[in-house]
């Protein structure tokens, strides 16, 4: 054993040795292990511990540096550098939000920072600096105004009396926190508005805020006009491809782009940035093409790399500068300096540095779904591309050049799902099964027709020109909603499975990531974690017999055929969505709720029900398992086949954005 384990460490220092260039890449995947880390931690860990170890790993990488430690300790070193990353940016934010416990009905006055709109089309104003009356409040807080005020603008003060709730974790296993994710946005609360929304006179903003304040105008001022000029849904989808607003966007446009494997096409990222930057570089560098005296005394590639950077971070500006889209306009400026200082720009160098300025920048960002999915992509093909490169085509005619770009759009495509798939499978539950023919079908039409007219749209809104190119973009979105419907619709278009346990998904990121980043043969060592991931979506998990959102507001429970149905309640509307995204929760008709009829249980005329001979509940929020009443202050699942409940790890204190 000793001999095997010795034969197997030197060979893994020979392979490390061979590829020294690739080490850099694993910059980002310490320091995201760090973030990982205090995000999987069960309570808030003590930032002077958080220090001393950081110190600790700086004395003993000294002492020992005539050692062969060297890697062993900037390992642990970039762990600990993202680990006190995120906890001092979210100490940070536990200083500028509002530590609200519950429900409260308040007078609420404020700036509107931002306007958007609910999935049922009701405003929604994001308002900063808050007050209650002479209290300021930390925070923003998100309000559904009703009645909708008229003519109101971002930047105006307003008044009402609102009620607000806290932030509180959903009742879903390995589910997206949106507890968190609001935590991190600095959103203090949500609520509605009790009265009238008011307009009032208040004091004039910082120079930073005014900044913030003016580009959000003029975000919601092109908002309205494409929705003015183009009919919802076509203006929804517009308004997500050139300003990330995708509150406008319809629920079932949504599940089609995603069923038919485009929903990339509705985040502003690497394809639209990297489009809008080509045409742009290409048309500065034939414009000054034009001109002998220019081109010949001046290396006009060069200045059109600038001109491209410099539209590029416009896009970004006006797209709301959301995760895909900054790390498209990290790597699309890579790409542009390395044309600029006669250097090869796409490498996994290259991917490797966007991710770590972003995780520097934003490190809750790498929860968050976008990044994931985002540089998962992103990561597969700049492997496969530095692995095919040297590959030669033969080429012979039109014919020959329009089936190399077809078989190149299948097999990047092909790339980036296998990419994505196990992300899609961990958050979604489900996995778009006709992702090349909607990408195939799709590709020549968003790069040959839609892609320009967004640069043009993006070039003539300013000026007040953009009605024709707005229509024009209109007819190609029109065109390409009846693609993804079609795709959308076919059968067995959607796999939908069990949730993706985390331990597997961490064996498949890490073996993928190991496949990406080494160069020689002994990557595909990473094939063996990425198939111990995969195994369990062959095995069904246990499926929870019973599902309760926070003091059991709502409950579903298993009917006669099998299927979670909700029972009749108040049945909030997110919280039905998420059980139908996550437990596949069987949505019932307004008549066959009203007539639920499950053997299993029984009710009686004072609310109070048996299920199963084993739980009971009534209509106050109570549950009794075994006779034993439980806690359903943050929801969870009941297994009778195991004889347990799962609840989310939540206690007021435990954690700072349950805080």
């Amino acid at each position: 054993m000793k001999k095997l384990l010795l034969k197997f460490f030197i060979g893994l220092k020979h392979n490390i040795a061979a590829e020294p260039d690739r080490l850099i890449a694993w910059v980002p995947f310490y320091f995201a292990l760090g973030i990982a880390l205090y995000f999987a931690l069960p309570f808030e860990p003590n930032l002077w511990f958080s220090l001393g170890g950081f110190e600790l790993c700086l004395v003993l990488f000294y002492v020992f540096r005539y050692k062969n430690f060297h890697s062993l300790f900037i390992a642990m070193l970039l762990i600990l550098s993202g680990f006190l990353n995120i906890q001092a940016q979210t100490l940070y934010k536990t200083r500028h939000i509002e530590n609200i416990t519950d429900k409260t009905i308040t007078y609420l006055r404020g700036t509107i920072q931002n306007i958007s709109y609910s999935e049922h089309g009701k405003m929604r104003l994001m308002l900063t600096d808050a007050a209650d009356f002479d209290k300021q409040l930390k925070g923003n807080y998100r309000i559904t105004v009703t009645p909708e005020p008229e003519n109101v603008q971002i930047g105006q003060c307003v008044e009402m009396i609102a009620t607000i709730f806290p932030r509180k974790p959903l009742a879903i296993r390995n589910g997206y926190r949106l507890d968190r994710k609001q935590f991190y946005e600095s959103l203090s609360a949500i609520g509605y508005s009790n009265s009238e929304t008011f307009v009032i006179d208040c004091l004039p903003n910082t120079t930073h805020n005014r900044f913030r304040l003016a580009l959000n105008t003029w975000r919601h001022q092109i908002t309205t006009y494409i929705d003015s000029v183009l009919p919802p849904a076509q203006s929804g989808v517009v308004d997500a491809i050139l300003l990330g607003e995708k509150s406008h966007l319809p629920h079932d446009i949504i599940n089609n782009y995603r069923d038919s494997g485009l929903a990339h096409f509705l985040s502003v990222s690497g394809l639209h940035l990297s489009a809008v930057a080509g045409f742009i570089f290409y048309v500065v560098r034939f414009l000054l093409a034009l001109f002998p005296a220019v081109a010949l005394r001046w290396d006009i590639k060069k200045y059109a790399a600038i001109v491209a950077i410099l539209f590029s971070a416009f896009y970004l500006l006006i797209s709301g500068m959301a995760i895909p889209a900054q790390r498209a306009f990290i790597m699309t400026t890579v790409v542009l300096l390395g044309i600029i200082f006669n250097r090869q720009a796409i490498s996994i160098r290259m991917v490797s540095f966007a991710a770590l300025a972003v995780l520097i920048i934003s490190p809750q960002a790498l929860i968050s779904i976008s990044f994931q999915m985002s540089f998962a992509a992103v990561y597969a093909l700049v492997a496969f591309y530095e692995n095919h490169r040297h590959t030669t085509y033969c080429q012979h005619g039109f014919m020959a050049t329009v089936g190399l770009y077809l078989g190149g759009i299948v097999l990047c495509d092909l790339v980036a799902s296998l990419a994505t798939a196990p992300f899609s499978l961990y958050h979604f539950h489900r996995l778009a099964l006709y992702t090349s023919l909607g990408n195939l079908s799709a590709g020549p039409l968003i790069g040959l027709y839609l892609m320009p007219l967004v640069l043009l749209c993006l070039l003539t809104l300013p000026l007040h020109l953009a009605l024709y190119p707005l229509k024009a973009l209109g007819l190609g979105i029109k065109l390409l909603n009846h693609i993804t419907d079609f795709v959308a619709h076919l059968p067995y278009s959607v796999w939908q499975t069990d949730a993706l346990p985390l331990w597997a998904l961490i064996l498949i990121v890490c073996g993928g990531f190991w496949l990406c980043v080494w160069q020689k043969r002994w990557r595909f060592w990473g094939l063996l974690p990425i198939i111990g991931g995969i195994i369990p979506l062959f095995f069904a998990q246990s499926k929870p017999d019973m599902v309760f959102s926070a003091n059991a507001a709502d409950i579903a429970i298993r009917d006669n055929n099998d299927d979670l149905v909700m029972l009749p309640r108040q049945n909030d509307t997110w919280t039905k969505s998420l059980w139908t995204e996550n437990l596949q929760l069987k949505i019932l008709k307004q008549t066959e709720q009203e007539n639920l009829q499950i053997s299993d249980l029984k009710c009686e005329n004072s609310g109070k029900c048996i299920y199963k001979n084993i739980i009971t509940f009534d209509n106050t929020g109570n549950i009794w398992l075994n006779g034993e009443k439980i806690n359903t202050s943050a929801g969870g699942y009941i297994f009778l086949q195991e004889k347990a409940y799962w609840q989310p790890l939540w206690e007021p204190q435990q954690r700072a954005w349950e805080r």
